[in-house]
């Protein structure tokens, strides 16, 4: 029988598993990226950010209604945003790449979704021990991979941003992938805080 409990963080871990499939969906939109369709994956996209948007209301209005929890009501709420805001943020980055008319991918792309699918992996499996993170074994090392990839991103964030600015002549082309890299980089951004909120919460627990 499930508990009021294992309600919050199963609902948590559907929230992170949500950010995976947008990882996935981005990386697959990029690698098979073509500018006709790329209305239709937006669209696409988007629906997935709506379906993280409904499961988080859902626990919120849940929520507002219980009076024991967990962990700090609080701590609920900031988690369950920042998990939003992965998925927020993966939605952004497609959104980008339509508002700013982009044909042609540059090469760096596919390290840079490498990276936001393996982080979204290391904080689902992080939120999925989440439940039993006074005993868990596993829990800091996944909090420890987010925040390695994390920095593994600023550092592509950082060589991508120097050779546009070095090897592209035309400002309106600087303009749309800088905007573009800085919201592949705000996805990496969105996991380590949402692993921030987890690690707050084993230290107040401790």
């Amino acid at each position: 029988m499930k508990t009021k409990k294992d309600y919050y963080f199963n609902v948590m871990a559907r929230c992170a598993a949500f950010g995976c499939e947008a990882a996935a969906f981005l990386q697959d939109a990029l690698q098979r990226f073509d500018p006709e369709t790329l209305t239709a994956r937006m669209k696409e996209m988007h629906a997935i950010e709506n379906n993280a948007d409904t499961l988080k209301h859902d626990m919120m209005r849940f929520l507002s209604r219980e009076f024991m929890t967990p962990i700090e009501r609080e701590d609920i709420v900031n988690l369950a945003q920042e998990l939003d805001n992965v998925v927020d943020c993966l939605d952004d980055v497609m959104q980008r790449l339509y508002i700013h008319n982009i044909q042609v991918l540059r090469d760096d792309l596919d390290a840079f979704t490498a990276v936001i699918v393996r982080c979204t992996a290391a904080l689902h499996a992080a939120v999925t021990e989440f439940a039993q993170f006074k005993k868990s074994q596993t829990i800091g090392e996944h909090i420890v991979t987010v925040n390695s990839l994390e920095s593994e991103g600023d550092m592509l964030y950082l060589t991508a941003m120097r050779k546009l600015s070095t090897t592209e002549t035309n400002p309106l082309s600087v303009f749309a992938w800088s905007q573009v890299y800085t919201g592949l980089e705000n996805c990496l951004d969105a996991c380590e805080h949402a692993s921030d909120v987890i690690e707050s919460v084993i230290m107040k627990n401790s």
